[in-house]
């Protein structure tokens, strides 16, 4: 039976109106100050000159990864929908705040679960805890990935499977395999759990349409749109194929991966253990785990967006079970609501460093003599020029046609832009850039600006 769908008064809708607001209000806030200090990088730039190309109706290409088509290296085709935001505010900045709204807003769906079968209290206190946890963090502090779409349209898909509406089931599907071709395994998986609990025809249909859709998107549509002709991510689980009885070595270790997945519940005090839902957490821990890139290992970055709902809504669900076990109305109230409490305190503190907490601190106002020099630096390079920048500096110019990254193998462009005192990756070291631009200027580039650490070389002299 579907839990029983509540109506809200004003005061409720205000109330988790708020908590949404202010989680859309502290996301854009810490990113666009991580921006302006020349903290974001590589994948904002990747993004942010893609889009740009959309809104222009051009082929979504992003010269700084060396994509013609960013749609040859992953199939996300839903961040066509950032695209008509430049005709109207064309700055990296806009999507920065259009994926913490994104991410804002998937509350809702967690809240309508939770409502279902918790008080409103806890229900909305289960929101906080959501929206406080370390992967939605993460996630939004993290330049700009398709993956904002993902915690809004997973919850919706939760919210409309428990809720039996059809319609809006497929609709959200749809939406999940159109974030990103690494999701379809998801909904191979839910529509298995669907099949198992009796819905045998929603979950088989969904299997095998998620499983054709996978096949298709990584045989056939990525492949046609990428220079190799290939999808470029399978040689990440090269060793798991030709080794396949380490599978059960490889998931737990080193242990870091282990902990990861505590910390996926752990925030909602293990209640998520308390529900069947959680199972739909399982088809996370392999892709994750059994990939050899180490930054799927860890709680950073955005790769734990998708599963964030799914863990608040089934530790909702879990609170809800537990409560039903506690024949005494007092005793379960209290129960209930202390546990939404600490699932409250537990997210907002746990894996440590939470990047919302730094909010409450001076250091991301002030901006220092390197913030405040970038903007002249960058306005001395033509808008229309080709241009060699540090990934630090590249989000903040990748409206472009010609922008590559500057490293030993960098391409030649009219501008070459650095600032050595940021984030000097791909390179290791502040020395690296600088031996990168020595290079450069023995090789016939004149300096036209230098103040503040920022230095711009422009290419056949003064």
């Amino acid at each position: 039976m579907a839990a029983r769908m509540r109506l809200m008064s004003r005061g409720e809708r205000a109330a988790l109106a708020c908590v949404v607001c202010a989680l859309a209000a502290g996301y854009s806030a810490y990113a666009l100050l991580k921006h302006w200090h020349f903290d974001s990088s590589y994948d904002l730039a990747i993004y942010d000159q893609a889009i740009w190309h959309l809104s222009r109706f051009e082929r979504p290409a992003s010269s700084i990864r060396s994509l013609p088509n960013v749609f040859g290296d992953h199939f996300h085709p839903i961040i066509a929908l950032f695209a008509p935001l430049y005709w109207v505010a064309p700055f990296p900045e806009t999507l920065i705040v259009a994926q913490a709204i994104l991410l804002a807003a998937s509350v809702v769906p967690v809240f309508l679960f939770a409502r279902d079968r918790l008080p409103y209290g806890p229900a909305l206190a289960m929101c906080l805890a959501y929206g406080l946890f370390w992967g939605m963090q993460q996630t939004a502090i993290f330049d700009v990935h398709e993956a904002a779409f993902a915690p809004l349209a997973v919850g919706l898909l939760l919210l409309a499977m428990e809720r039996r509406r059809r319609l809006w089931f497929w609709a959200a599907a749809a939406v999940v395999l159109a974030v990103k071709e690494d999701l379809a395994p998801f909904l191979v998986f839910v529509g298995g759990y669907l099949f198992v609990r009796g819905e045998r025809r929603t979950g088989g249909i969904l299997l095998a349409g998620s499983l054709v859709a996978f096949v298709a998107e990584v045989a056939v549509v990525i492949p046609a749109a990428s220079v190799a002709g290939e999808y470029g991510y399978g040689s990440a689980y090269a060793d798991v194929w030709r080794q396949p009885w380490l599978v059960p070595v490889k998931l737990v270790t080193p242990p870091v991966k282990m902990l990861t997945a505590f910390l996926w519940v752990a925030p909602f005090a293990l209640l998520p253990l308390a529900s069947p839902l959680s199972l739909l957490l399982a088809p996370f821990a392999p892709e994750r785990f059994l990939s050899s890139s180490v930054n799927h290992w860890g709680t950073i970055y955005h790769y734990s967006a998708p599963l964030a709902p799914i863990v608040a809504m089934s530790a909702a669900d879990g609170l809800a079970r537990i409560g039903r076990r506690i024949s005494d109305q007092t005793t379960r109230r209290r129960t209930i609501a202390i546990m939404a409490g600490v699932s409250v305190l537990l997210a907002s503190l746990l894996p440590g460093h939470q990047p919302l907490w730094r909010l409450f601190s001076s250091r991301p106002y002030l901006f220092d003599a390197i913030d405040r020099t970038g903007p002249d630096a960058i306005g001395v390079v033509p808008p229309d020029a080709s241009v060699v920048a540090q990934t630090a500096v590249a989000p903040h110019m990748a409206h472009r046609h010609d922008l590559f990254r500057l490293d030993p193998e960098g391409r030649d462009a009219d501008y070459v832009i650095a600032v050595p005192d940021r984030s000097p990756w791909p390179n290791l070291t502040a020395a690296d850039v600088r031996a990168l631009l020595d290079e450069r200027r023995r090789r016939g580039y004149a300096v036209i600006f230098e103040r503040d650490g920022w230095v711009v070389l422009r290419r056949g002299g003064r």
